[in-house]
C-alpha cells in the first residue's frame, strides 16, 4: 500500500508542466510515522511550482463541483484525497513560519499533539450572558462609541491563515492557544477558497457551521452544531458531510482597516461569506431588542444569540482581553421555549475518533411547532453527576429556537 500510494503521489507531481524531481516529493502525510512526519518539513520542493499549485486548485474545484452536482465522479475517493493531500503539503511548504514551528516541535520530541495547530493569535471565548440587564450595562458604558450587533452562529470557532494568497493553516479553537488541525478538512470542503487574491498574510477568526437544511437532511445528529463538531472530529468524514460545511468570518486579525465592517466587506470581496450584511450599528437600546427578535426567527442558520461589540479596531486593541474573553464584546444568549418530558432510553454514539456521546431519548415533546424526541447527554461524567436515568423527568429548552438542550433534572428516577 505504501509503495502504491507513494508511486501515485509521485506521478501526480510529474504531471505538472514543470515536473519536480522524485526526490523532492513528499509522500502523503497520513501514512507517516511521527519520525517520518518530522522529516516532512525539510523535504519541501526547493522551488515551489506555482503552475502545479494552480493545477491542483483547478482540479480540486472541478471534482468538488462534479460531486456536488450529483454527476458520476471521475476520480476515486483515494485519488481525490491525494490531490488534497498534495495541496496541503505545498500549503505548509509555502509558509516558512509554519515550517519553523513544526521543525522546533519535532526537535524537542513532542509528538503528543501532532494533530494540533498553534494559533497565530489567541482565540478567546466571548463573555456570554442571559440577563438583558448586563447587556444594557455594556451598552450604556459604551454608547458614546460606535457599537455593532451581529448574530452569533452556533458552530465551532476556527482560525484560518493565508500566506501569499494560499490557505496554509486551519484550526479549531481548542484551548485558545492551539487547536485541532483542520487544514485537510477545509481543503476538501467548499466552505472557503484555498487560493484568494491577497498576497499578504491574512489571519481570520470565524465560525464553521452547517446550515439547518443540510442538518435536517442528514437526520443523524442532535443539532447542526453537533453535526459540525462531529465532522471536524472524525479522522475521515464522508465527502457528502464535508461538502455541507460553511464558514462565516467574524474578525480579520490585524486588519489594515479602521473598523470591522470595512474589514468584513473586504473579506466578502475576497470570496468569503458576507458578515458585513449582518453587522448592524446600534444607535439606541431598542435596536438590540429589534435585532434580537429578528434573529430569533432565523430558520436557515442555527443561532444561539447576538453579539454586541465595539466597531473600531483601534478601540478593540486598546480595550484588550481578560484571561478568557475580550473586554470589547458581550454575547446575549437566546432564551428559548421550555418544556418537561420523561427519559425513556439512553443510548451511546461512538464517533470515528472514539469519543462516546450519550443520547437521551424522550417522550415526544412539542416545542415551537416541532417534536423533540432526543437530546445530547453531553458526556458520561455529566450524565452520571446529574443522575439522569430512564424514568427521570427533565426540562428541555430550545436554544436559539433550534437546538434542544437538557437544562435541568426535575425528578431523578
Amino acid at each position: 500500500m505504501f509503495i502504491r500510494t507513494s508511486s501515485l503521489f509521485v506521478s501526480l507531481f510529474a504531471s505538472s508542466s514543470q515536473p519536480l524531481l522524485a526526490t523532492d516529493v513528499m509522500p502523503a502525510l497520513s501514512i507517516h510515522s511521527s519520525t517520518e512526519r518530522a522529516a516532512t518539513h525539510s523535504r519541501c520542493p526547493s522551488v515551489l511550482n506555482q503552475h502545479r499549485i494552480g493545477y491542483l486548485e483547478t482540479q480540486i474545484i472541478k471534482h468538488r463541483q462534479i460531486y456536488y452536482a450529483g454527476q458520476t465522479p471521475l476520480l476515486h475517493d483515494g485519488e481525490f484525497d491525494l490531490l488534497v493531500e498534495e495541496l496541503a503539503v505545498l500549503s505548509h511548504c509555502l509558509s516558512p513560519v509554519l515550517t519553523q514551528v513544526g521543525v522546533k516541535e519535532h526537535q524537542y520530541g513532542d509528538t503528543r499533539q501532532r494533530d494540533q495547530q498553534r494559533h497565530r493569535q489567541p482565540m478567546f471565548s466571548l463573555n456570554s450572558v442571559r440577563e438583558r440587564a448586563l447587556v444594557d450595562n455594556f451598552y450604556y458604558q459604551h454608547q458614546d462609541k460606535q457599537l455593532l450587533l451581529q448574530p452569533k452562529i452556533d458552530g465551532i470557532a476556527v482560525e484560518l491563515v493565508y500566506e501569499k494568497g494560499m490557505l496554509v493553516a486551519a484550526s479549531s479553537r481548542g484551548n485558545g492557544k492551539q487547536g485541532r488541525d483542520l487544514l485537510a478538512l477545509m481543503l476538501r470542503s467548499n466552505a472557503v477558497n484555498s487560493i484568494i487574491a491577497y498576497q499578504h498574510t491574512l489571519v481570520i477568526h470565524g465560525e464553521l457551521y452547517v446550515e439547518q437544511q443540510d442538518w435536517l437532511q442528514r437526520g443523524k445528529y442532535v443539532s447542526s452544531r453537533h453535526m459540525t463538531a462531529g465532522i471536524a472530529s472524525q479522522l475521515s468524514p464522508i465527502q457528502a458531510d464535508v461538502m455541507s460545511l460553511r464558514f462565516m468570518p467574524w474578525r480579520w486579525l490585524d486588519s489594515p482597516y479602521q473598523d470591522e465592517v470595512m474589514a468584513l466587506t473586504q473579506l466578502a470581496m475576497l470570496g468569503f461569506a458576507d458578515m458585513a450584511k449582518m453587522s448592524h450599528v446600534v444607535e439606541r437600546a431598542q435596536d438590540i431588542d429589534d435585532w434580537l427578535a429578528h434573529y430569533q426567527k432565523s430558520e436557515s442558520l442555527l443561532l444561539d444569540g447576538v453579539v454586541i461589540k465595539l466597531a473600531k479596531n483601534k478601540l478593540q486593541r486598546e480595550y484588550g482581553n481578560t484571561q478568557n474573553a475580550p473586554r470589547w464584546a458581550i454575547a446575549l444568549k437566546f432564551t428559548g421555549p421550555k418544556g418537561l418530558s420523561n427519559v425513556i432510553d439512553i443510548t451511546y454514539s461512538v464517533g470515528k475518533s472514539g469519543r462516546v456521546t450519550p443520547v437521551v431519548h424522550l417522550q415526544p415533546l412539542a416545542l415551537s411547532g416541532r417534536q423533540v424526541t432526543k437530546v445530547s447527554g453531553r458526556s458520561l461524567p455529566w450524565l452520571e453527576q446529574a443522575k439522569i436515568a430512564i424514568g427521570s423527568r427533565v426540562e428541555i429548552e430550545l436554544v436559539g429556537n433550534a437546538t434542544p438542550q437538557l437544562t435541568r433534572v426535575v425528578n431523578s428516577r
